[in-house]
């Protein structure tokens, strides 16, 4: 046994299972590893090492234990005597062939930076697609695929290419296959060469049915379950055919890193999902309150215009009748334009934007809200430049974004004294149009959720209307938007949009 003058894990713990024990612990017997961080057999680095006896009972693999390693205090020793020369994993342990070296450098940084890369992608599709392609590469595999558990009863789904065309792939929830063992019974499976030795050790099954379905051949397969934070398996992760004829215990480190970053995106893609359907309900809530505050307008125009006609009809005055009929016909065509928007509503179908009068589009929406607004004491002002007569916009759309805008600060305005001002002006090739209130603001933390609504608000198309749909609409005109916000001195929402749109 190789000596050395630097403590090990079971002297420094004083556990009693070092090798001289009786019953040795894992990292006691692990000889591949003396020498790494100047320690006897795995003495310095233990937590690489799966089933140590931490604690007096045995711990699971790295991924298992990493969080209570990483704050071992013997952990920190090693890492603060070694220094630059500290060894976190011993990958490539016993390569002498320079090229292999590098490569398996490689893949180790490669590894590494795929979290950054994958971070600001979104989309489950996309995410699965990197994943598997670096596996594919790292582990020097022909394919590479995610299966899922979908349906019920469950099945395991997943898509590969080959030969450029997408090959389908169901596959039972059960023991009947090595990938279907692999969720069922939560453990990595490592096939090789499964038409030589179709019974494998600890008779995990091969079946050869599936390579016949998808007209491909296996000669060795890689399976690792992914889990979701609380470890229930979501699906197995795979890679098959290894350029080097098998895949190595390396491999097998690199694809359970793997299964980590995808059960890490279906998670992340989930939630979205939530969000999503949240941030529908809430925008459906606010387009009944913007839709309320328009029909209470109509309503009170109607029954006042129906009062006008029906005391100058038992008067015989025809000229207040006629008067008191443009004023009918105008609401009745608002409201129909309403009931056509509503039924004709295409959240796929981009509003047409063509030259229009701005300041019209603006003053209709503002006006809209002007009995509600004296109804709750507030001052509903605008100021409009002059100049934006032929500004492309779709008429529909700024005028919703506005109403819902305006809805928005009138409720942040206190019961009275409340002041809201729309301003309409051009700088910079373009127009701006500006909601501004003075009503009780948002510190940072509520700002930052306004602007977390506004940044995923253009992926919630699907009921047109509130908050997410304002950020929607400008940005199919190629605008954006912009709050700004203090506590005690009220908000100011700024719609920017270029003349090209």
């Amino acid at each position: 046994m190789a000596s050395t003058e630097k403590a090990n894990c079971w002297e420094v713990m004083a556990c009693d299972y070092g090798p001289g024990s009786s019953e040795p612990c894992p990292a006691a017997l692990d000889v591949t590893s003396t020498g790494v961080n100047d320690g006897v057999n795995a003495g310095r680095i233990c937590w690489t090492v799966p089933g140590t006896l931490c604690f007096g009972e045995p711990q699971g693999d790295f991924v298992d234990k990493q969080e209570r390693c990483l704050a071992c205090r013997f952990f920190l020793q090693v890492r603060d005597e070694e220094g630059q020369e500290f060894r976190f994993v011993k990958l490539a342990q016993g390569i002498r062939d320079t090229d292999i070296l590098h490569a398996r450098i490689t893949q180790v940084e490669s590894l590494m930076g795929i979290r950054d890369r994958l971070r600001a992608r979104f989309n489950l599709d996309a995410v699965i697609a990197e994943t598997t392609r670096q596996a594919r590469i790292l582990t020097q595999a022909q394919r590479s695929l995610v299966l899922l558990l979908r349906g019920r009863p469950p099945r395991l789904h997943g898509e590969f290419r080959m030969r450029g065309r997408a090959v389908q792939v169901e596959i039972p929830f059960d023991d009947s296959s090595a990938v279907g063992y692999a969720a069922v019974n939560d453990q990595t499976v490592n096939v090789r060469d499964p038409y030589q030795a179709p019974l494998q050790q600890d008779d995990v099954p091969f079946n050869q049915a599936f390579d016949e379905a998808c007209h491909c051949r296996t000669d060795s397969l890689l399976a690792v379950p992914v889990h979701d934070s609380d470890g229930r398996v979501l699906g197995v992760i795979t890679a098959a055919n290894s350029t080097k004829g098998a895949f190595s215990q390396d491999d097998q480190w690199f694809m359970e890193r793997y299964a980590v970053e995808v059960g890490l995106a279906v998670e992340k893609a989930r939630l979205l999902q939530e969000a999503t359907a949240a941030g529908r309900m809430a925008s459906i809530s606010e387009s009944l309150a913007g839709l309320s505050h328009f029909l209470k307008d109509v309503a009170h125009a109607l029954t006042g215009t129906s009062f006008i006609i029906r005391r100058a009809i038992d008067r015989g005055r025809m000229d207040d009748i006629k008067t008191a009929w443009e004023i009918l016909d105008r609401h009745v065509k608002r409201l129909a334009d309403l009931c056509k928007d509503v039924l004709t509503y295409d959240p796929e179908r981009p509003d047409e934007i063509c030259p229009g009068n701005l300041n019209a589009t603006v003053a209709d929406a503002v006006s809209l809200l002007q009995a509600e607004a004296r109804t709750r004491a507030i001052d509903l002002a605008t100021e409009l430049r002059r100049g934006l007569n032929r500004w492309p916009h779709s008429k529909r759309g700024i005028y919703r974004c506005v109403v819902n805008l305006v809805v928005n600060s009138m409720d942040a305005c206190l019961p009275s004294g409340g002041h809201v001002m729309v301003a309409t002006d051009y700088r910079d090739g373009q127009a701006i149009i500006r909601v501004s209130d003075n009503g009780e603001g948002m510190d940072a933390e509520s700002k930052e959720q306004v602007l977390e609504t506004f940044r995923t608000g253009n992926k919630a198309r699907g009921s047109g209307l509130g908050l997410p749909t304002v950020v929607d609409i400008v940005d199919r005109h190629g605008g954006r938007l912009e709050v700004d916000s203090e506590v005690g001195r009220g908000s100011t929402f700024t719609i920017y949009l270029p003349r090209a749109g």
